[in-house]
């Protein structure tokens, strides 16, 4: 044998050893108990064995009595702890859920003492988790008033998780309220919150049927930032006012039809002809994060497609980037210093675009997706704030579209409920570039330093509410 033989014998004697001492690692696991007995060490590979796992077979007393035993107490800091049935507080671990399911049955939230309900609850530092899908079962109307699965630890990554969420007072949106006033207890159940630094959601879907967020970034008092979501997708579905104000003997009724929303006629009542997201945002971001990115993700059928809480003081701006809104209630409503580019949505249930009031630094290109409204849409957009740019668009200038105008100077209406009249805002500073040759743009008489070129018609706010000058219709 020549000395060249011998080196690759040793080298293929090398990678074989190598691979088998690779496949001792990996620790396999075949019940819920085994999985959280790992969940709290550190630097493993772990493969739990496909199939379908009960939490509420999980909880039997001795491990109940643990999980009790393990929560945080409120303290005047935080008086909404986090309440988990599954923690991962381990570090630097790869977890592969390939063809596992956890069912998480709503009845299982009053097991737990008052707090912040997170299901699953990754809390150490450097974990991935791949591959697991989580349902819920059990009564459709009992939500937990938090979520079902929430990342805290920095360093983490998600790959191919999917949530089916369901549980909470649903089948109205928001009409009964989203956080005070109420006029009913709302039960939400969310679906993935994501907290802490450097955290990565590929590929990852939520499938909502809850009054709840499908994804949303907050800081819970951590410091977040240098987050990613990449070809994420959330959906929920929609339901007509019409539908609600049929309606016999559910909620509706028994709230004789009333909304926490005053009306454009001043009447705080459930209004016809729109129509409802009945989850919350596909994608929400709150104030406070750092930087945040959002790559090619989509919803469908949520009330905003993609609410961006970007505060004025901001140090890096949210990127959406090849992101796409459809069937939403909005599908994009964006705050300070958000860069929206490659990114488009429809105007079936609601406006492309509410560019809030008291905004600063956003740049915006939008293309708006073919189709005819199904139900009363008043505006393709409104646009108010200060320093901003905002181009919108459309592929086919000879598709079939709607003739409805781009409101620049005017804020969204009030809490982006559509049936709420839409007023003129402060507006300075801003760049508008309209290509949507079908609409026109009313611009507020009061906007100052205003850079508008449209291939369409403009008017002035005043010049809508006169007949040639004479005085009001």
């Amino acid at each position: 044998m020549t000395m060249k033989n011998i080196k690759s014998l040793l080298v293929v004697l090398f990678f074989g050893v190598a691979t088998i001492q690779a496949k001792d690692k990996i620790k396999e696991v075949e019940t819920i108990e085994a999985l959280m007995e790992v969940a709290s060490k550190n630097g493993q590979h772990v493969k739990m064995k496909p199939g379908v796992y009960s939490i509420a077979d999980y909880l039997n007393k001795e491990t109940t009595a643990k999980l009790l035993a393990a929560l945080p107490a409120a303290t005047k800091q935080q008086k909404r702890p986090p309440r988990w049935f599954l923690r991962f507080n381990g570090n630097n671990n790869t977890f592969d859920f390939t063809g596992v399911t956890f069912e998480i049955n709503t009845e299982l939230y009053k097991i737990l003492p008052y707090g912040y309900m997170r299901c699953i609850f990754i809390e150490g530092n450097g974990n991935t988790l791949k591959g697991l899908t989580i349902k819920n079962t059990g009564p459709k109307d009992i939500g937990s008033s938090g979520n079902i699965l929430s990342v805290f630890g920095d360093n983490t990554l998600l790959e191919d998780v999917q949530l089916y969420v369901s549980g909470s007072t649903y089948g109205y949106g928001d009409l009964f309220g989203k956080g005070g006033p109420n006029l009913t207890n709302l039960q939400k159940q969310s679906g993935i919150m994501i907290a802490g630094k450097n955290n990565t959601l590929r590929r990852c879907k939520v499938f909502s049927r809850a009054f709840g967020h499908c994804f949303y970034i907050q800081t819970q008092g951590l410091v977040t930032d240098n987050v990613l979501l990449e070809d994420c997708y959330a959906e929920g579905e929609m339901r007509s006012t019409n539908d609600m104000l049929a309606e016999r003997g559910g909620l509706a009724e028994k709230l004789n039809y009333r909304s926490v929303y005053q009306n454009r006629d001043g009447r705080f009542i459930i209004n016809l002809g729109y129509t409802k997201a009945l989850c919350e945002d596909g994608f929400r971001t709150y104030g406070g994060v750092g930087k945040v990115t959002l790559r090619n993700c989509t919803a469908k059928n949520t009330r905003a497609g993609f609410e961006i809480g970007g505060t004025n003081d901001a140090k890096n701006q949210t990127i959406l980037e090849g992101c796409q809104a459809i069937g939403a209630e909005r599908a994009f409503l964006i705050g300070s210093n958000v860069i929206v580019k490659k990114c488009s949505g429809d105007i079936q249930f609601g406006p492309l675009l509410y560019l809030r009031e008291n905004t600063v630094g956003t740049d915006v290109e939008l293309e708006l997706l073919p189709g005819i409204p199904k139900s009363l849409v008043h505006t393709i957009a409104t646009i108010a704030g200060k320093n901003h740019r905002v181009k919108l668009y459309a592929k086919d200038s000879q598709a079939t579209m709607p003739i409805l105008p781009i409101m620049l100077g005017f804020g969204m209406p009030a809490h982006g409920e559509m049936s709420s009249p839409i007023l003129p805002m402060e507006t300075e500073n801003v760049v508008l570039v309209n290509e949507l040759n079908h609409t026109l743009v009313i611009k507020n008489d009061d906007a100052k330093n205003i850079d508008s070129k449209s291939v369409s018609l403009e008017l002035s706010n005043s010049e809508t509410q006169t007949i040639n000058g004479r005085g009001k219709w």
